[in-house]
């Protein structure tokens, strides 16, 4: 079984970052089953949010049955459209 990551990456500004962390921390509750950490990375006016899933099956299943994956949801709702690009995380400590 091995591990798959996600991230949602968009130029935006600090304060939409910070914004972003803040509705990352409110959603946190609601994660989708199989996220075993999300993070978000800011430099240099972009900001990317990461996250792990426990496995590449269980993120493909979600994928395939989610019409707007969690970070774009989260990123539209500060007018961001992101760059999506899948993962495989070859080490999870």
């Amino acid at each position: 079984m091995s591990r798959a990551g996600i991230s949602f990456e968009a130029e935006m500004t600090s304060e939409q970052a910070a914004q972003l962390a803040r509705l990352m921390d409110e959603a946190r509750p609601t994660r989708p089953a199989g996220v075993l950490n999300a993070s978000l990375e800011y430099r240099d006016g972009r900001g990317r949010l990461v996250a792990v899933w426990q496995d590449t099956e269980t993120l493909d299943r979600y994928l395939a049955e989610t019409p707007v994956p969690r970070g774009t949801e989260l990123m539209r709702k500060l007018d961001l459209e992101p760059e999506v690009q899948r993962f495989d995380v070859l080490e999870f400590g």
